[in-house]
This record gives structure tokens, C-alpha cells and sequence, in this order.
């Protein structure tokens, strides 16, 4: 009998828990994902490539919604934390325009070129930037949502924390993790760690769901309804914990799997943006109260 090695999974059933890509079904909604994305950003953002540090990878692209400056989502694209960019996961920027809300798709230095708590520090670098900015991004740093997808949702719920602990949530009204992992140590006993490569203190210190001490701000937690066990267990575990020091609320996109699971965000009539448009004061959330 091969023997378990987290929970009841094996080495090769963790690691199928943890693979997003298993069919060619997966592989063309992640296709359909990065297409999208890249037309909604040649459409529609307002400056692309901008910077917010010293090295070339710190970069973002700008979708500035109409009217004054107004409420923004900073967010950080998945991809593994070794690829991706600014245009990977973007096409919800299309439903927060359509909200009044302006958009900020980042991108950092991945694997291997740093590792990742150096990610982390660049996120969280890329959040300071728009709010040090904001003036002449044309947004409100008053109102700034931190989001992200997959990795990069880990990446914006370690920024969270991290901004958190640190006591610097200033204009931080609330955030969204999307289909992310938030306790790192069973990546650990997966695949994953051949690249991630990190030691025990790394990947407590590298875990949201271990680190998180100070409260946090009003947050919303989502997975698909058909990805994996672990994925959706990585996300109810979040969300209890979170659950314990604030409002948090856990969505399931029917249906969905790790990148089709913008659906539901895509819709701008959709659930989630009841949360995201109440706790970044739009004018729709406004004049349905």
C-alpha cells in the first residue's frame, strides 16, 4: 500500500490535487481565460506597462473607470508564480469599469528570477505604489480592493496580511482571493516544491492562514465549484479563519474550474460584485441602497 503523505492522499493523488491543467477541457478554458484577457486590455486600458520599481518586471497596466477618482482593485494574475503577466487574467476589469471601479493588473519578477518571498515584497511594493499615486493614477486611495487569482491570490493574501500585521491597511477597504492557497505546507509534499523550493520556516512564514494575527478587512473568498477538494478545502479553511476576526464571505462559481471560475466575475450583475460594489462605495451600490 503506498502511504499517505498529507491527509489521506498519496505523493501522486496530492499532486493531482494540486495540477489545474488535467485535460484538454482545462487547457482551453485557461486559452479562453488569456484570450479574453488580452482583448478587454487592448480595448480597454487606459496606460499600459507602467511602473512601480526598479526592476523590469514591476509593472502595470491601468483600466481608468469614467467620472472622478473613484474606487480601485489592485490585482495580481496567478500562473503557478512562474508565469504570467499583466494581460493573464484581466477580462474582470471590463465588469469593475462597468461599476465605476478603476483597475490595476500588476505583474512582479516570478520563479526562478526570485523566490517567493521576494514576491511577496513586490506585491505588496506594487499596492503601496497605486496608494502613494493615486493622484496622478486618477483613483481614490481611499478605496482600494486587493485581488487576486491562483498564485497570485496567494500572493494578495500574503500582501493583506503582511500590510495587516504591519498595521498599514490604510485605504484598504476590503480584498478578494480567487481559487488561491493560503496554507503552503501541503504544496510542500506535492510537486510543487521542486520549484518552489521552500524550508519549514519558509513555508509558515510564506502561509496566510499561519501568519494571519492582526484583524483584516472586509474580505471575499471564491473558488469553482468544480476544482479540486483541496483547492475548495484551501479556500473554506481561509475563510473560517478570516470569518474569525471579520466579515468574510466564501462564493462557489457553479460549475467552474480553476479558470473558468471568472465567469463569475466577468458578470457584472453577478454575486460577488454585491460584496465588491458595497465595500467600495460605487454609485450603483449607492443608489440600490
Amino acid at each position: 500500500m503506498t502511504e499517505a503523505v498529507y491527509l489521506d492522499y498519496t505523493r501522486e493523488e496530492l499532486d493531482a490535487q494540486y495540477t489545474n491543467v488535467k485535460n484538454d477541457a482545462d487547457a482551453a478554458t485557461q486559452k479562453r481565460l488569456q484570450t479574453h484577457s488580452a482583448d478587454v486590455a487592448e480595448r480597454l486600458a487606459t496606460k499600459r506597462d507602467l511602473s512601480y520599481g526598479e526592476n523590469p518586471s514591476n509593472r502595470f497596466d491601468l483600466y481608468c473607470a469614467d467620472g472622478a477618482p473613484g474606487p480601485v482593485i489592485v490585482f495580481t494574475h496567478g500562473g503557478q508564480w512562474q508565469r504570467g503577466s499583466t494581460t493573464s487574467s484581466c477580462g474582470w476589469a471590463e465588469a469593475a469599469l462597468s461599476h465605476g471601479i478603476s483597475f490595476v493588473a500588476g505583474t512582479f519578477p516570478m520563479l526562478p528570477e526570485v523566490r517567493l518571498p521576494d514576491m511577496v515584497t513586490h506585491a505588496t511594493a506594487l499596492v503601496r505604489h497605486v496608494r502613494a499615486n493615486a493622484d496622478t493614477l486618477g483613483v481614490d486611495a481611499s478605496r482600494i480592493c486587493i485581488a487576486g487569482h491562483s498564485s497570485g491570490g496567494h500572493l494578495a493574501a500574503a500582501t493583506l496580511v503582511k500590510l495587516a500585521n504591519e498595521n498599514d491597511l490604510g485605504g484598504i477597504v476590503c480584498g478578494m482571493t480567487v481559487s488561491g492557497n493560503y496554507d503552503m505546507r501541503p504544496l510542500m509534499l506535492s510537486y510543487r516544491q521542486e520549484f518552489m523550493q521552500l524550508d519549514d520556516a519558509e513555508t509558515t512564514a510564506m502561509s496566510p492562514l499561519l501568519t494571519l494575527d492582526k484583524p483584516m478587512p472586509p474580505m471575499q473568498v471564491a473558488h469553482g465549484g468544480a476544482e479540486s477538494d483541496e483547492f475548495k478545502r484551501q479556500a473554506s479553511t481561509w475563510h473560517a479563519a478570516l470569518a474569525e476576526r471579520g466579515e468574510a464571505q466564501l462564493v462557489s462559481v457553479p460549475d467552474a474550474n480553476h479558470f473558468n471560475v471568472f465567469l463569475g466575475l466577468e458578470d457584472p450583475n453577478g454575486p460577488v460584485w454585491d460584496f465588491l460594489t458595497a465595500h467600495l462605495g460605487t454609485t450603483a451600490a449607492k443608489a440600490a441602497e
